[in-house]
This record gives structure tokens, sequence and C-alpha cells, in this order.
């Protein structure tokens, strides 16, 4: 039933958003923001992406957690390849990897492990090119509290997470309707190949 509502959402973003923005190139660029994939008791952790060209990017992710009842610690990564390009957003594959050590005040702590494939895609609104929201579906194996499982696995951008990118990514990718005049070939038709009239 998660599945479905979130694959249901997912659509509904996705149809919402088609055409409303424009991805910029995001070569070289760095993305800082959040994410909630990696703790069992869902926390956000710090998450830093990093292209290394225009289709790989390197994802790192790092969180905590302490309190009176129980401390947290979370590490992450992964590895995301572009796979289709769109005017407003790209959709990617990936894996990643990550761990979570729990430490309750009461009970022995306990380290989660979570390994996942995935298909994703990052999306950005018309008038924020530097900011982009992840959605993913995928397949996972989590391993916690002396019990291990195999899922199905879906993400919208509230755990996915938001990223903004650093540096100029609007304007690098143009609306179709944005070329410079200065591009625009001369023909018979422009003004510059009429002929002149003499002055009387």
């Amino acid at each position: 039933m998660k599945l479905i509502k979130q694959i249901c959402i997912l659509t509904i973003m996705v149809l919402l958003m088609i055409g409303t923005g424009y991805a910029g190139d995001l070569n070289q660029q760095i993305g800082v923001g959040f994410n909630s994939q990696l703790s069992p008791n869902e926390n956000d952790a710090i998450s830093v992406k990093y292209w290394l060209n225009p289709n790989l990017c390197l994802q790192a992710m790092a969180g905590f957690s302490f309190s009176d009842d129980v401390n947290e610690i979370d590490l992450g990564g992964k590895v995301l390849m572009k796979m289709i390009d769109e005017e407003n957003m790209y959709v990617y594959v990936g894996g990643g990897t990550g761990i979570a050590n729990v430490d309750p005040d009461q009970g022995d702590d306990d380290t989660a492990f979570w390994l996942g494939g995935f298909v994703g895609l990052e999306f950005f609104l018309s008038g924020l090119p530097n900011l982009g929201f992840s959605t993913e579906v995928g397949l996972k194996i989590y391993d916690y509290n002396d019990n291990t499982t195999f899922e199905t696995d879906s993400d919208t951008f509230l755990s996915a997470g938001i990223h903004y990118y650093f540096g100029s990514v609007d304007g690098i990718r143009r609306r179709p309707d944005a070329t410079s005049s200065s591009t625009t070939p001369i023909t018979e038709e422009t003004p510059q190949n009429l002929p002149v009239k003499p002055q009387e």
C-alpha cells in the first residue's frame, strides 16, 4: 500500500512539473541538502552531491541524533548515473549503501545496514533552476535489530532529499525560444540584403 501511494504521488508530481522548469547543466556542480533514507528512525542527514561529469554523480550522506533516550550516527553514499535528460528534470539509475549505529540508553546498541538499487528523478521548478527535488523507487536489503528484510522501497523528495546547487546552473540549457538574435542567420528576407535606395 505504501508503494502504491508513493508511486501515485510521484506520478502526479511529474505531470504537474513537466514543462514548468528548465534543468541546467550539472557538470562539476556541487549540491548541498538533506536525505532521510539512512536512519531507521527517519532522522535527517546532511547530503552532498558532486557531479563528476554531466552523467555521473557521487552522493555522500552523514547525520547524527543525540538525546536522552537514544544516540544515533548515520553514514552512507550513492552513485548516480543519468539516463534520460529532459528540459525540467533528468532520470537516473543508481546504487547506494549506508550504516546507522543506534545506541539506546536502555538495551544493547545495534548497527543497521542497508544496500539498495533504484531508479530516480530530480526535477527543477520554474524560477528555481538551482534547487533540485529528488524521488526514487527501487529495491533494498535492510538489516536491523537482528532482522534482515528484502523489500521494495520508494521515497518522495521529503526523504530522498532536496539539494541546492551552487554555481551558475541557469542559462546553460536554455528555452527553445531564448536563442540570441545575434545567431540568427541572414537570409534574403532580412533587411541587410535589401537593395539600398539612392538618395535624391
